[in-house]
């Protein structure tokens, strides 16, 4: 379970306008809500007030968002242009490339690993970008991942799971060949 994902978010909650509270309007009209919605313009203007590292409430920052919704241009903007840092970590240990993988977003995960993202990074579960694809059966996505990086393979989290450990039971063959230690 996505513990950030809109049903299970306690950084921001959904309600109605005239119920927000003033960390939501900030998240409204902030770098976060433009990369989410994949606004380039605005985007820029943020970062060209310095604003591209901002975080939220729960220290994401809008390449976390842009990474998650499958932004391409937003994360390319971030990370060229806004100088983002591509391993920075949520209070949970997330990643931007944790959340690109997660969703399966192929080309923003090879765009992360371009920008030197930390493969072998942690949240706090133990769980790396690996497990993260693993678990939602993104099989280009971890063939990406583990030609970069083929220790993730023997990555034990906190539940002392390797990646494998969590195939479903219904994947194919080259996926369980791909992941087997």
């Amino acid at each position: 379970m996505d513990p950030h994902s809109a049903d299970n978010c306690k950084c921001h909650k959904q309600t109605q306008p005239a119920q927000q509270t003033l960390s939501d309007m900030d998240f409204d009209r902030g770098i976060w809500n433009a990369a989410i919605y994949n606004e380039v313009e605005r985007v820029r203007e943020f970062i060209k007030k310095g604003q591209s590292m901002a975080r939220d409430d729960c220290d994401y920052t809008a390449l976390h968002y842009a990474a998650r919704n499958g932004n391409e241009p937003i994360c390319k903007l971030l990370l060229d242009e806004g100088k983002a840092d591509v391993n920075a970590v949520t209070k949970a240990g997330a990643t931007a490339l944790h959340r690109a993988a997660m969703m399966g977003h192929l080309e923003i995960v090879k765009l992360l690993v371009e920008h030197k993202a930390n493969l072998l990074l942690q949240d706090e579960s133990g769980q790396t970008a690996l497990h993260r694809a693993v678990m939602r059966g993104h099989l280009e996505v971890c063939r990406i991942l583990l030609a970069k990086e083929p220790t993730l393979k023997l990555v034990k989290d906190k539940k002392d799971k390797i990646a494998f450990e969590y195939i479903m039971e219904n994947a194919n063959d080259d996926f369980k060949l791909l992941l087997k230690p």
